[in-house]
C-alpha cells in the first residue's frame, strides 16, 4: 500500500504537482533506508536534495540582494557621471558656436549688387539655368510613359474582366431571390 502511494507521489513529484508536505515525505521515505527495490534509483536524488536543504545558508538570501543592490547602484552612479560628461561637452559646444556666431563678422551678409535691376537679370539667368537641368532630368523619365502606354492594353482587359465577374455577382443575387420566392 505504502509502495502505491509512493509511486503516486513520484508521479506528481516530476510532472511538478507535489507539495511541499508530499515532498517531504518522499524526502523521508527515500532517505529512510526502508526503500523498496524497483525505486532504490531514486535514492540518490532525494538524499542530496535533503543535503542540500540542510545546507542552507539563511544569510544567502540576505547577501545575494545586498549584492544587487550594491551593484545596481555603482551601474547607476557610472550611467549617471557618464550622462554628465556628455551633457556638459553638448553644452560647451552649443555655447561655444552661439559665441562665434555673435562675435561673428557681422558685415558678411552684403548685396553683391547694387542695381536691382542687375541682380533680377543675374537671378533669372541663374533660375533658367536651374529649369534646363530640371528638364534635362524629366527627359530622362519618359521611357517610365513608354511603360505605362505598354501597360493600357492589360488594363483594359482587365476592366473587362472586371464587368464579367460584376454580372456574375448580379446573377447570383438574382437566382438567391429567385430561391427565396
Amino acid at each position: 500500500m505504502e509502495s502505491q502511494r509512493i509511486h503516486m507521489l513520484l508521479q506528481k513529484y516530476f510532472e511538478a504537482e507535489t507539495t511541499l508536505g508530499e515532498e517531504n515525505e518522499l524526502i523521508t521515505y527515500f532517505t529512510s533506508g526502508q526503500v523498496d527495490e524497483n525505486l532504490k534509483m531514486y535514492v540518490p536524488l532525494f538524499s542530496g536534495i535533503k543535503e542540500l536543504s540542510a545546507e542552507e545558508n539563511p544569510d544567502l538570501g540576505d547577501d545575494l540582494m545586498n549584492y544587487i543592490l550594491e551593484s545596481e547602484r555603482t551601474e547607476k552612479l557610472r550611467y549617471r557621471w557618464m550622462w554628465q560628461i556628455v551633457t556638459g561637452i553638448a553644452a560647451s559646444v552649443i555655447l561655444v558656436m552661439l559665441a562665434v556666431n555673435f562675435y561673428g563678422d557681422k558685415g558678411q551678409w552684403k548685396d553683391t549688387f547694387t542695381d536691382p535691376q542687375q541682380a533680377y537679370v543675374e537671378a533669372s539667368k541663374t533660375l533658367n539655368f536651374v529649369a534646363g537641368k530640371y528638364h534635362q532630368g524629366l527627359a530622362q523619365l519618359s521611357p517610365i510613359g513608354k511603360i505605362g502606354n505598354a501597360v493600357s492594353p492589360f488594363h483594359s482587359g482587365i476592366n473587362t474582366l472586371n464587368k464579367g465577374f460584376d454580372q456574375m455577382n448580379e446573377l447570383k443575387t438574382l437566382n438567391k431571390k429567385l430561391k427565396k420566392e
